[in-house]
């Protein structure tokens, strides 16, 4: 099982594009936000840039595999490594792109807590891993949970907005909430394709924002 059988096949390839321009993305924000808290120290930032750390490295497995599944290079792999089940090898990139995604967004959550208790984070991790990969419809269980952590993620930007009022706020809250948007697409492209594509169109807007508002901070 792989996430290209939600793809309708006129988007076959510009969704492997798109998912490595979103890693791209995540890469220069996790980067950007390593090198704030190198010189301030916050924990906050510390935890943004790692869980988008996990989110670029999830954007490019998916990438990579869905472009190993449509060009059928997968096939050649499997015979040259000797595995026998190429669905297995397809399997090993949904999952492993599944762990790294997951991690991303609970480190956002756990962030969104401003807490010290690291219990709180290994709880979500286990609580949400368990929850996914012992489903008997994992995809469908992690597009459910990614849609309930990014609508966590996006009350608490919008909330922070609704506070200090500054642009770069409104920009991140809206960017999570396209993600949210985009998240609640790909729930329904289990059973409808066409949501599939409308859900990279959604991330694509999120991601613009989210490269808008890193240039728009490191300008000032």
């Amino acid at each position: 099982m792989s996430l290209t059988y939600l793809s309708p096949s006129w988007f076959f390839g510009y969704d492997v594009v798109l998912e490595l321009l979103f890693a791209a993305i995540a890469l220069m924000v996790s980067i950007f936000a390593f090198r704030i808290y190198k010189a301030t120290g916050q924990k906050q930032i510390r935890l943004f840039g790692a869980s988008f750390a996990c989110i670029s490295l999830a954007y490019l497995i998916q990438s990579l595999f869905n472009y190993l599944i449509i060009s059928k290079a997968n096939e050649h792999i499997c015979r040259a490594l000797k595995i026998r089940s190429i669905a297995w090898f397809d399997a090993v990139g949904l999952y492993a792109h599944i762990l790294f995604m997951t991690l991303g967004l609970v480190t956002l959550v756990y962030m969104t807590f401003k807490t010290e208790k690291s219990r709180i984070l290994w709880l979500l991790i286990a609580t949400s891993l368990l929850g996914i990969f012992l489903s008997m419809n994992t995809l469908y269980m992690f597009f459910l949970f990614s849609t309930i952590y990014l609508m966590f993620i996006s009350w608490h930007f919008i909330t922070n907005y609704l506070q200090n009022r500054q642009k770069k706020t409104l920009l991140i809250a809206v960017a999570f909430l396209f993600m949210l948007f985009g998240s609640v697409h790909f729930l329904m492209a289990v059973d409808h394709r066409a949501f599939y594509a409308i859900g990279h169109v959604l991330e694509l807007v999120a991601y613009s924002l989210i490269l808008l508002n890193l240039y728009l901070v490191r300008k000032r």
